[in-house]
């Protein structure tokens, strides 16, 4: 596996921060006021742990007005959440999209959900980047792989990783997702020699249907394998990481001679925050406003 550099772009005073309790202050101009956006589930559970990013990230930067507005299925929608920022005198919204991929979401739904908010109020708007291959999320993705095989004993029938991705219709989305593949685990020795794979729910190949019947046969390149690690790439709890679950009992059933492990999803863990923080601090100092991402857009 090979690995590639990510480069940002970096706000005045230096490189972006690793720690938010480290963050320069202020982290945002004064003047914004903040939205941050979920994609919206109607999993309590999720609803829940998307609240919880927006309340952590509220707390390191009590100075500025912070509001949580979801894309779909559930309120607060993102024209309240502007609505109740311009209520509290912001003139300028940063808007900071809890999403792991730029697709269609991040740059059509978002973006013209945010300009249709804002022009009816007279504000402007800037668009944070998806979280993507931000270290601490790259940092968070090898950590819940480790705390899942900590403790593992080898088989002697060998163990594979499947990288498993909610999907989109995005032409890029296979790119990106092998990107963060090489990025996450191109560097652990436990699986530089073991076959790696990915597998989407939904809109995109390979399926997960393909990708786990691919890891179920023999070959002559793919000898027996014993133990399959499932990594879901996903923020929090809803739908897509029920289909997975329930994805895995079935292989469980039809394959009972591998071992199938699930490891958990994300969650709203620091690190999560902490890329949101940094991404909202790039698009805050040298940022593109969302109208011209809307102009852009077919």
């Amino acid at each position: 596996m090979t690995t590639t550099a990510e480069t940002s772009p970096s706000p005045p005073g230096g490189s972006i921060f690793r720690d938010p309790m480290e963050a320069p202050t202020p982290a945002f101009p004064r003047a914004v006021g903040v939205v941050v956006v979920g994609h919206g589930t109607a999993n309590a559970t999720g609803a829940a742990e998307t609240a919880a990013v927006a309340k952590q990230l509220a707390r390191l930067v009590p100075e500025i007005p912070v509001e949580l507005g979801f894309l779909e299925v559930i309120e607060p929608s993102i024209d309240a959440a502007v609505g109740r920022l311009a209520d509290r005198g912001c003139r300028e919204v940063l808007a900071l999209p809890i999403l792991l991929f730029t697709a269609g979401h991040a740059k059509r739904d978002v973006p013209a959900a945010l300009a249709e908010a804002v022009s009816r109020r007279g504000l402007t708007v800037r668009q944070a980047a998806p979280l993507g291959l931000h270290p601490a999320i790259v940092q968070l993705v090898r950590r819940r792989y480790c705390e899942t095989v900590a403790g593992l004993p080898p088989l002697p029938a060998g163990e594979a990783l499947l990288v498993v991705g909610r999907g989109a219709s995005d032409p890029t989305a296979g790119s990106q997702f092998w990107a963060l593949v090489r990025r996450c685990f191109g560097c652990m020795s436990r699986v530089a020699t073991q076959p790696v794979r990915i597998g989407f729910v939904a809109a995109a190949r390979p399926t997960l249907d393909e990708a786990i019947a691919a890891l179920s046969r023999s070959t002559a390149d793919q000898p027996a394998i014993g133990r399959v690690v499932v990594q879901p790439h996903l923020l929090f709890r809803g739908h897509v990481e029920n289909q997975v679950s329930a994805r895995l009992e079935r292989a469980r059933e039809e394959h009972p001679q591998i071992e199938w492990l699930q490891v958990p999803r994300l969650g709203p863990a620091e690190e999560v925050v902490r890329a949101l923080l940094d991404r909202g601090r790039e698009a805050a100092w040298t940022g593109r406003a969302v109208p011209d991402a809307v102009q852009s857009s077919p």
